[in-house]
Formats: C-alpha cells, structure tokens, sequence
C-alpha cells in the first residue's frame, strides 16, 4: 500500500488490540518476554545489540545497565490476555509495570538509547517510543534501514553484520553510510 517503513514501524511498535483484528499485535504475541522485546526492537528497528548491557555495562559499545533497563521500561506495561478464541490474544496498555536495575534496585524511567527521557505521563509508553523510532530525530533507524536495503541488494551491509552497528564495528564507508541514512 505504499506505506513508509517508518509508518510501518511506528504501527507494529505501537499496536494494541487483539491478534486476529489487528496483525502488527503478533510482533508481541511472538515474544512475551520484556527483555527479549527490548532487544528485539533495538536490533530490528536500530541496528543495535544491547544485550550484553542487561549484565554490565556494554564493554564494545557506549550502552550501559542502565540504559538497557531504561530501553526496557517502554515494554514493561505491555498487557496480554486472551480474546474470546482462546488462540486469540489482546495486547494492551496494562498502565502499570516498571523496570528495575537488578545492580541498585532503582526503578528506571523510560529513556531513548543514546537521548532523552521522555515524558510518558499517562501515555503508552509504546506510541511514545513508536513515535521517536519513525522520528528525523531518531539517528539510528533510517541508517539501519538503509544499511538492512544496501545488504539485500548488494549482499553485505556497509555495517556487516547488518544487525550490530556499533563505534567498534564500523560502516565500511562511512560517508556512505551516512548519506544513505539521511532522511
């Protein structure tokens, strides 16, 4: 339907209802875990991997505990339950659930990776990080689109893999990969 990839992002990220009305809910329905969610969306949608940041802090890359933990708590108030079909699940904004540093127990405000804390007050804190993903001012999703297309077409990334783009694993042109990720 011609919809741009941020579009697509921004409802697959930010979709509530049940999984039979409305498809973007499975992205949550494959993966009830709100760790493995929080990796997931940074390794698809950013071309990063922060997983190695919900132990210690990232020894490769700028990515801290509590960065990681901070990422998380955009996920922590998803809600899941069964629709009428019990092979049916309604995903939703549960509007409680929080996400704690396991090192000092400090309960975590969402934050962009690499940015600011939004303000999530009454808001589902899925749109609000759905709406900065497909965001200009998101510096990481159009260069890892861009970086995921070029890999398809040419058959390596400018970042390879295309998956971990982080300071120690440099764009093999920069300039290009720059250019490509300019929106």
């Amino acid at each position: 339907e011609n919809v741009p990839i941020n579009e697509t992002a921004r409802e697959i990220l930010s979709s509530t209802g049940g999984t039979f009305s409305v498809p973007p809910t499975n992205f949550y329905q494959l993966e009830p875990d709100t760790q493995e969610t929080a990796e997931n969306v940074a390794q698809i949608f950013l071309g990063l991997r922060i997983q190695c940041a919900q132990c210690h802090n990232h020894i490769f890359d700028r990515w801290t505990m509590d960065d990681y933990y901070s990422f998380k708590a955009f996920f922590a108030q998803i809600g899941r339950k069964k629709g009428e079909d019990y092979r049916e699940t309604i995903v939703f904004n549960s509007g409680g659930g929080e996400s704690k540093n396991p090192v000092t127990n400090q309960v975590m405000a969402p934050k962009f990776l690499g940015g600011e804390t939004p303000d999530v007050k009454g808001k589902d804190r899925r749109q609000v990080l759905a709406d900065w993903i497909a965001s200009p001012e998101n510096p990481y999703f159009a260069t890892s689109v861009a970086n995921r297309v070029w890999a398809h077409y040419m058959g390596v990334g400018i970042v390879e893999p295309v998956d971990d783009i982080r300071v120690t694993n440099p764009a093999s042109n920069p300039e290009l990969f720059d250019e490509l990720g300019k929106k």
